[in-house]
């Protein structure tokens, strides 16, 4: 059980609003904030390299909270600046050659996709694995797609804009089973800090995850698991550095041992150890008892709000999680967000440029979108749905002139 009114005392924005936009970028806790001041401060009074090095154990102790966090070991963890940088690095180390092939599912976020699509234009062929009637990935059509040629299987678990749970395990292990040895590559950046993610029981090769978001991090940060026994089938790093490599000879440059050789040696110092703080509260909470009550409260929402005339749900799957997406007939999705914000409502907007495969194939411009978690109560639910029994067909929207709803 979580203390639920503990963990929202410290949360001071739960004061201010019914922050439901935690798949964007969550509320991070006092503790994560407080760390990331006083490393700050600690710079403010005696420089940056000597506070890193006064300071070395609560940077590194981003790496042992994340092996925990995963099930792996620290050396097989790099710090990114976010989950684009995390995917990109991992994607451009896996040798691909005209000819090869690379899968992908319906989930992928357009970051994913521009690296796959460059690829397709040096001559490798990209094929999307179909989905079931649930929305699900097919497993058996995944591994009847399987052979020689598929070099990398790049893999989205939760959609940006759906709350369906796709089978990764699953899938790994149809790609293992059809004899193949092509590089799991995961995007669980909407996983991370809303279910338990155990990188052996994946079978993922990397796994990528934004700090942001359910991890109730702060902005610019995330991770990068690498399994060590896939490092010695990757090219070279092509973003290096001295913290990557070491300079050996006059031309000659190695890779430094493990994860290390997907970082660079400039980064959000600060934001480091506020990860390393936002993990290791996540793994003290328990994330199977996280993913518990996000489960409840997000399928107390979808219910709630397949109950207001005009509404429509439309996440899919069996397996569901925090993720609860809507559009209300004859309003705009952005006009929703903005008459919600105005009510110190907090949700997001993804657009179908975003994910394609996903919103796109299923004919949705853009959805609003809840996500759920621990902290969250029912009233805050109940709030949220009786103002959207309110929203007007049609309202003026709130946005200002060139203002985005959401930057996913």
């Amino acid at each position: 059980m979580l203390d639920i009114d503990a963990i929202r005392s410290l949360t001071p924005g739960v004061e201010h609003v019914a922050h439901l936009n935690n798949c964007g970028s969550s509320l991070p806790s006092r503790p994560v904030v407080d760390a990331m001041v006083d490393y700050l401060r600690a710079e403010e009074l005696n420089g940056g390299y000597e506070t890193a090095a006064d300071r070395s154990e609560d940077l590194d102790r981003f790496y042992p909270a994340t092996a925990s966090l995963l099930s792996c070991s620290p050396d097989e963890v790099a710090f990114c600046s976010g989950a684009a940088e995390a995917w990109w690095r991992a994607f451009s180390s896996v040798p691909l050659s005209a000819g090869d092939r690379i899968l992908v599912n319906s989930g992928e976020y357009q970051a994913n996709a521009f690296g796959w699509m460059q690829a397709r234009d040096r001559g490798v062929e990209v094929d999307l694995i179909a989905n079931d009637d649930f929305g699900i990935v097919d497993l058996d059509a995944l591994e009847a797609m399987i052979d020689e040629r598929v070099k990398l299987v790049s893999f989205t678990m939760i959609s940006l804009g759906n709350g369906a749970i796709q089978p990764a395990a699953a899938a790994a292990e149809r790609v293992r089973s059809a004899g193949s040895d092509a590089i799991f590559l995961l995007d669980a950046c909407q996983a991370a800090g809303q279910l338990s993610l155990d990188v052996r029981e994946l079978g993922c090769d990397f796994l990528i995850y934004t700090g942001r978001k359910f991890m109730r991090g702060p902005r610019g940060t995330g991770a990068l698991f690498a399994r060590a026994d896939v490092l010695d089938r990757l090219g070279p790093p092509i973003f290096v550095d001295g913290r990557s490599a070491v300079w050996t000879e006059d031309n000659s440059y190695r890779p430094v041992p493990g994860a290390g050789r997907f970082e660079f040696g400039e980064f959000n110092f600060a934001g480091k150890v506020g990860l390393g703080v936002a993990t290791d509260y996540a793994v003290e909470l328990g994330l199977d008892a996280i993913a518990a009550r996000v489960a409840s409260l997000a399928d107390q929402l979808r219910e709630q709000l397949s109950s207001i005339d005009g509404v429509t749900v439309h996440d899919e799957g069996i397996e569901r999680c925090g993720i609860v997406t809507f559009t209300i007939a004859g309003v705009e999705s952005a006009t929703v967000a903005a008459e919600l914000r105005d009510r110190s409502i907090n949700v997001s907007v993804p657009q179908r440029a975003a994910a394609q495969l996903d919103l796109g194939a299923r004919g949705l411009a853009s959805v609003v979108r809840c996500g759920v978690h621990y902290f969250n109560t029912n009233d805050e639910l109940d709030r949220l749905c009786d103002a959207v029994e309110t929203v007007q067909l049609e309202p003026p929207c709130k946005l200002k002139h060139g203002e985005r709803a959401d930057n996913q």
